[in-house]
């Protein structure tokens, strides 16, 4: 099934019964960003959010374990539906709370000095599962949409974040949604080995986070 973290209003628009007010498309973009399940979408009609279950994922991850530091800081493991875990590290600061995610199950690019790629690439993630690791953070951390947890991110878990190119950039609209997360792209970090092609892509996209 999809995961409806992946799909922006205009998307969650088009696959809502006709007839439906126009504002619902937005509350359930929101609700989902706020890490509400369907069954607790109360806002939305039941019959919707009983057909919206039979055909679309509402939560994309779980956190599944923390290790936590002595400084604060969180390594945190994900449980993503298929049963693969990525992992992600939470980093408080006192100006702000950093995030570092995972962009892809493994890398194919194998550095040396990198163990994300042993296994080589199991799949990408998508723009949900993406996201959805700020989202159950910013959850954990007693965020919401409105009073983020989260202020910045990092693309520096495993995974090469421009070789899950299209993905990545449908994640950049996502999680800079004014109502989602609304986090700014400078406020979001992409780190790259460097895949010349798709650099020059993401300078000519409308997306620019720092690289």
């Amino acid at each position: 099934m999809i995961d409806m973290a992946s799909l922006n209003i205009n998307e969650i628009k088009n696959i809502i019964p006709e007839g439906t007010p126009n504002y619902t498309s937005s509350q359930i973009f929101s609700f989902i960003q706020n890490g509400v399940c369907f069954e607790n979408m109360t806002s939305i009609k039941k019959d919707l959010r009983e057909k919206l279950s039979k055909e679309y994922v509402d939560i994309p991850i779980q956190i599944e374990q923390i290790y936590t530091s002595h400084d604060g800081s969180k390594k945190i493991l994900y449980k993503l539906n298929d049963g693969n875990l990525i992992e992600g590290v939470f980093m408080p600061h006192n100006y702000g709370n950093t995030l570092c995610v995972s962009t892809q199950v493994g890398c194919p690019i194998k550095c040396v000095f990198c163990a994300s790629g042993l296994n080589g690439l199991i799949r990408n993630l998508t723009p949900g599962e993406i996201l959805g690791q700020i989202i159950a953070t910013n959850k954990l951390e007693g965020g919401t949409t409105t009073n983020r947890k989260i202020t910045n991110v990092v693309l520096m878990g495993s995974g090469e974040p421009l070789a899950n190119y299209d993905n990545v950039i449908k994640f950049f609209e996502l999680v800079s949604h004014e109502k989602g997360l609304n986090i700014s792209l400078r406020n979001i970090s992409l780190s790259t080995c460097g895949l010349v092609e798709k650099i020059k892509e993401l300078a000519d996209s409308k997306y620019h986070p720092t690289l």
